[in-house]
């Protein structure tokens, strides 16, 4: 899975923003929520995210 957005500030002062990662379960239930940056937007500053979630094979018990 692959996600790209961008924020713009259209404001006239600056800005504070913070990405937000939460995992929940099928039941909906939370299983895990980290702060994973912070930063700051300047008038008409645009910044671009990409997030993606990679699945590879677990490796055995014994190999970790």
């Amino acid at each position: 899975m692959r996600l790209e957005g961008t924020i713009a500030h259209p404001g006239r002062s600056e800005s504070e923003y913070c990405v937000v990662i939460a995992i929940t379960n099928e039941q909906g239930e939370k299983i895990a929520r980290h702060v994973v940056g912070v930063g700051a937007l300047a008038p008409g500053e645009r910044h671009k995210f990409t997030f993606s979630v990679d699945v590879v094979p677990a490796r055995p018990a014994g190999k970790r």
